[in-house]
């Protein structure tokens, strides 16, 4: 167990982030895409199918790759160059974008609420239909669904960061695969009803605790009062968070998690086209 402990705390001491990079990482972290069609909006459709990704968030933690390592900075100087990192690497980037428009008329990806500089857009209930110009934050998932959605005129990258990938650490693939084992063979088990729900949230909790905010106001009761809440000091708790020892997750796993499951939601979307009537995170 000792020798599993150290091999563990060995991998994260690779995993590391700089104040600037986490900043970062909260812009492009993305929770479910919750949204319908706005052709179909407001009405009532008969007819209608539905098909569910049983437990999308485990299943790409089990079969995706994921940031190990420390992120790297480098400059973007070709698309030829672009496109060879966004194959090989997880890429997180800031993205200029100008004269964006949606290719189709059945949903929009980019969230308005995730932009800045935004000039002339046509929103659909908080998503971007087209804009002259706005900045956005994505990881290469998120760019992989855009180029799919959207066209545009000019294109011009920020900050782009880079991070080897690979698969996350096998204890910590065991632990999700045991709670999904239990999850799955408790459930409609009379008598079994605790440990089934007990299961169920060990095994969401394994995405949560990984994309739980790291620099994060506290609040402390003390002599039956509770006091104003006080922000840690923002570049001491990077440096904390670094430092902790008894640390088993990486921030950017969780904005990965749910990146790849919405290219799986899209890879859906896109492929009911005109039929398409809502999505729900992983449905």
């Amino acid at each position: 167990k000792s020798f599993k402990r150290q091999r563990y705390m060995d991998i994260m001491k690779g995993l590391r982030l700089t104040p600037d990079e986490y900043k970062q990482l909260k812009r492009a972290f993305q929770g479910g895409f919750t949204h319908a069609n706005p052709f179909y909006s407001g009405k009532m459709v008969s007819g209608v199918t539905s098909f569910d990704f049983t437990s999308s968030y485990p299943c790409v933690m089990l079969s995706e790759k994921f940031p190990m390592s420390s992120s790297e900075v480098i400059p973007i100087t070709s698309k030829g160059q672009l496109e060879q990192n966004l194959k090989l690497y997880c890429c997180l980037f800031d993205v200029e974008f100008i004269g964006l428009q949606s290719r189709l008329w059945f949903d929009s990806y980019i969230s308005i609420s995730r932009c800045w500089g935004v000039k002339t857009p046509v929103v659909n209930n908080g998503r971007v239909v087209s804009a002259s110009h706005l900045f956005t934050t994505v990881t290469e998932q998120d760019f992989m669904i855009i180029k799919q959605f959207y066209t545009w005129e000019h294109l011009k990258i920020g900050t782009f960061r880079r991070y080897k990938k690979d698969y996350l650490p096998t204890d910590f693939v065991k632990a999700i695969l045991k709670l999904y084992h239990d999850k799955t063979t408790l459930k409609d088990v009379e008598g079994k009803e605790i440990e089934y729900l007990k299961s169920k949230e060990m095994l969401n909790s394994c995405y949560g605790m990984a994309v739980t905010d790291i620099v994060r106001p506290e609040i402390i009761y003390s002599g039956d009062n509770w006091q104003t809440p006080e922000t840690p000091d923002f570049v001491q708790a990077i440096k904390d968070y670094n430092g902790n020892r008894s640390r088993f997750l990486f921030y950017p796993w969780g904005v990965w998690i749910t990146a790849y499951a919405r290219r799986n939601l899209f890879s859906g979307i896109y492929s009911c086209g005109e039929d398409y009537v809502y999505s729900d995170t992983d449905s």
